[in-house]
């Protein structure tokens, strides 16, 4: 992997973070993974990261090394209360997300836009309740 050579692409969107896998394990070393996985958890330290959307667009399947390194990426987001979905899922990667036990709270979404609308719908909601429980 060359030091320009993305393994994920990441997007903001607000309070949203896309984190696009390019490939997986038949594209990259286990290492190379390993080291950018960390390089989004960095981004994922940001306060203001509510959501994370994974677009699974450029990967038809995912290997054993990608799946855990975004299972890790959205953990993170999860210990810290925010949310995660996921899109543009080939059927493959549904059934894997499901027989992980991966299919729930993960939400799949058919594109990027549908999805990280999805997550901001969702974090509308819970400031609203927030604003109801701190008046109360």
């Amino acid at each position: 992997m060359s030091g320009s050579e993305r393994v994920f692409e990441i997007e903001r969107a607000g309070e949203v973070l896309v984190i696009e896998p390019l490939g997986d394990e038949a594209t990259y070393r286990y290492f190379d993974i390993h080291n950018e996985s960390n390089r989004v958890l960095r981004e994922l330290d940001d306060a203001e990261v509510k959501g994370v959307v994974i677009d699974l667009s450029s990967v038809p399947s995912l290997g054993w090394v990608m799946t855990s390194a975004i299972v890790r990426l959205v953990r993170s987001v999860d210990y810290r209360g925010g949310m995660a979905v996921f899109c543009s899922g080939t059927e493959i990667n549904r059934r894997q997300f499901t027989s992980m036990k991966l299919g729930h709270p993960w939400t799949d979404h058919s594109s990027r836009s549908e999805a990280v609308a999805a997550l901001k719908q969702a974090g509308d909601r819970d400031s609203q309740a927030n604003q109801g429980t701190d008046e109360a």
